[in-house]
């Protein structure tokens, strides 16, 4: 699905109900940063990610690196066609890594790759930054949590502009622990280094 139809995608979407509305109900604020999409209110960037996240997900594996590319990229002033190359390379380097038999959430990484691409994070970088976002993925199948992986991204993002790194190797060491010892996949078949010079 592209940004464009992702987009068309939210507008359509009902107005929350049940949980979700209460929820709504509870975070928002007229003068939050990031608006609560459908809800008529806005909330702070956190938690806004997390309640769109949920409430999203049945939209498809775009929407996490969408919703954090729309709080990124409006930060950061980007163009449309600048969200749309960052949520493709996210999508490309989550799925470098994705595999059914290893219990893990990769939307974190398609939407840190993505919110990284909108905040120009130097290309060399990306490996330390995914290492970073690699301790605030969830450990289960994919889709677990989906309000999660853009709320992880966009705070990993916070977290590196103020400095803080992760465990080098992090993201490596990560999909190698939870892969049960799997063969063939030792850490150094993930290079992380090798998925970003892969990406377009």
């Amino acid at each position: 699905m592209s940004v464009v139809a992702l987009l068309a995608g939210f507008a359509a979407l009902s107005p929350p109900e049940g949980s979700l509305a209460r929820w709504a109900a509870r975070i928002g604020t007229p003068d939050g940063e990031f608006p609560l999409i459908g809800a008529g209110t806005r909330a702070e960037t956190y938690v806004a990610l997390q309640w769109n996240g949920e409430r999203c997900a049945s939209l498809g594996p775009e929407v996490a690196p969408t919703l954090v590319g729309l709080a990124v990229g409006a930060a950061r002033r980007r163009s449309a066609a600048q969200l749309c190359a960052a949520v493709e390379a996210g999508l490309a380097a989550a799925a470098e890594v994705s595999t059914p038999m290893v219990p893990v959430s990769t939307g974190v990484l398609a939407a840190t790759v993505c919110a990284a691409r909108l905040a120009e994070v130097p290309e060399n970088e990306l490996p330390a930054l995914l290492d970073l976002a690699a301790s605030l993925m969830v450990i289960g199948p994919p889709g677990v949590a989906p309000g999660h992986d853009p709320a992880a991204a966009w705070l990993a993002m916070r977290a590196w502009d103020a400095g803080i790194t992760g465990m080098p190797g992090g993201l490596a060491h990560t999909l190698s622990v939870v892969s049960n010892g799997l063969p063939d996949r030792a850490a150094t078949d993930l290079d992380v280094f090798d998925l970003v010079e892969a990406l377009p």
